[in-house]
């Protein structure tokens, strides 16, 4: 008798992976006289993560089953075999190893037989020839699963009275603990709300779609909305009326990197609001996870930074005066002398070359007065971010310290690099206070006969801008390096009219760009400041 062949259609996908048996790995005997399909069966099923062994036909099954007394899970019986069928084989096993799950390979054409096989073999599944591999996984998942499960029957009915007491006590203590825990949880849940509302700036919850998923009442008061209203809305818009997200909000980058800060405009309130953001989890794609955005208006700082800038201008001022009044000195004799000379008469000749020599002295008081003029005045608002050529404002900030230069010093200010620079994202005014700061202290610290070089440069990760100022002076202790940019720190004498804000501007300014910077001393001698800020990359 021949067993139905298998489908000529390709097999199913089974599931991806082995297929959870759980521990230990079932035991499965496949007993059919037909090789290939008996193969097919062990094939499948080992794939999925079952031990099976295989027989081709009922006695050969006995024989094994003699040799391994250990347990199988489960038994495959083709119902065609010879000498035996199938139903006769496992009516056989249901008597000899009754805890065994029985599963029977059957045709459309073995009705009969199936009725017989129900009644007298306890079969507990057919399959169906041809079957599906993934129909044949499942029915031997469930089967297993039902032979633990009844093992796990027989061994909770045989757990005696004194130990179902002492389950039932345990079991009330552990719901005492749960309640207790629950209770605590709750109040613990209360306290962490009320810590969380307790914050004046605004803190949020929000998904890399910008969506609001938990929000304090400070935030709730900045989008001036009910709290329950806020979870669901866009941030940007709940926050700032903003249809579209803030530009440079850490959450339009994917994948999430760690903390980062960024400056945000409320154009609205006319407000610059300094967000900090944490992702819960680092490194998710976009549409998952969470990050933590805390608030924090600096309106009111910037424009007390501005104002402490221009203190620090107009404290310059007045030294600045006396250099820009000598240095004007010299081409105003000029222009004096040489309109002097044409009045008297001078050959005709003579005339465009002193006509020339006034115009170009005329200028040069022209560019000292703007000098001047660009650095005493307020300068745009610190909310005013553009995109700054760093190479143009450094030759800016050197030609107006050129100025302030003692007369007859042979002090050298030397400029080195500036190609290939890519530009940074700042406030301009904010920008030259930081390297007048640095560039007017190196060229107070060093000898008139010495040299101050500013270096600037792309570093090789092409997206920071590096710019070291560098002088020949003493250098600077290394007992005060970390307390020099402190606010009101100073290492000038009293005479000198430091006030301590200089590099404290400096160090503000530089964090508020995202940058940073510090200073070391140079085996030479010296000290060298670095300045390092976020370049704009891609097409510039």
């Amino acid at each position: 008798m021949t067993a139905d062949p298998p489908s000529e259609r390709p097999d199913p996908p089974v599931r991806r992976g082995r297929v959870d048996f759980a521990v230990p790995r079932p035991k499965v005997l496949v007993v059919d006289d037909e090789g290939p399909v008996a193969r097919s069966v062990v094939r499948v099923l080992r794939n999925a993560g079952a031990d099976v062994m295989s027989a081709d036909s009922a006695a050969a099954a006995r024989a094994l089953l003699a040799d391994h007394p250990g347990v199988v899970h489960v038994i495959i019986s083709d119902q065609r075999m010879p000498e035996e069928d199938g139903a006769s084989f496992l009516s056989w096993v249901r008597e000899a190893r009754p805890e065994t799950r029985r599963v029977l390979f059957t045709g459309y054409s073995d009705l009969e037989r199936i009725q017989w096989a129900v009644n007298q073999g306890g079969i507990h599944h057919f399959l169906h020839k041809p079957w599906e591999n993934a129909v044949l996984v499942e029915v031997v998942r469930q089967a297993v699963a039902q032979w633990r499960l009844e093992r796990e029957n027989e061994r909770l009915f045989e757990v005696t009275h004194e130990q179902n007491e002492a389950l039932r006590e345990l079991t009330q203590q552990l719901e005492s603990k749960v309640a207790e825990r629950t209770l605590m949880l709750e109040r613990a849940t209360e306290a962490w709300k009320g810590t969380f509302d307790s914050i004046d700036d605004p803190l949020t919850l929000v998904d890399t779609r910008f969506r609001i998923r938990r929000a304090n009442l400070a935030a709730a008061r900045e989008a001036d909305d009910d709290i329950r209203r806020l979870i669901g809305r866009k941030c940007h818009q709940a926050l700032f009326g903003r249809e579209t997200p803030c530009e440079g909000c850490a959450l339009t980058r994917t994948p999430w990197r760690g903390e980062q800060t960024v400056e945000i405009t409320d154009a609205r309130r006319h407000r610059v609001w300094s967000v900090r953001t944490w992702p819960l989890r680092e490194g998710m794609p976009a549409g998952e996870g969470e990050a933590v955005c805390h608030y924090r208006d600096v309106t009111r700082d910037q424009e007390l930074q501005r104002q402490v800038i221009m203190l620090e201008k107009l404290a310059a001022i007045g030294e600045l005066a006396g250099c820009v009044a000598h240095e004007l000195n010299n081409p105003l004799t000029g222009i004096l002398t040489f309109s002097q000379l044409i009045g008297r008469g001078v050959p005709p000749d003579d005339v465009p070359a002193l006509a020339s020599d006034i115009e170009e002295a005329a200028r040069r008081c022209s560019a000292i007065v703007k000098s001047l003029l660009d650095y005493a005045r307020p300068g745009a608002s610190p909310t005013l971010i553009e995109d700054i050529d760093v190479a143009t404002l450094l030759e800016s900030c050197l030609n107006l310290a050129r100025v302030q230069t003692k007369p007859g010093s042979d002090l050298q200010l030397v400029f080195e690099g500036g190609e290939g620079l890519a530009p940074v994202r700042g406030n301009q005014d904010a920008l030259k206070s930081l390297f007048l700061n640095l560039i007017n202290n190196a060229i107070q610290a060093t000898a008139p006969a010495g040299t101050v070089r500013v270096r600037a440069m792309m570093l090789p990760d092409e997206a920071t801008v590096q710019v070291q100022v560098i002088d020949t002076g003493p250098g600077i202790a290394e007992s005060l390096q970390a307390r020099i940019f402190e606010p009101f720190f100073t290492t000038k004498a009293k005479n000198k009219g430091g006030t301590g804000l200089g590099l404290a501007i400096v160090s503000n300014v530089v964090r508020d760009l995202g940058g940073r910077v510090e200073v070391h001393n140079v085996p030479a001698g010296g000290a060298c400041f670095t300045v390092e800020l976020p370049a704009i990359v891609g097409d510039w």
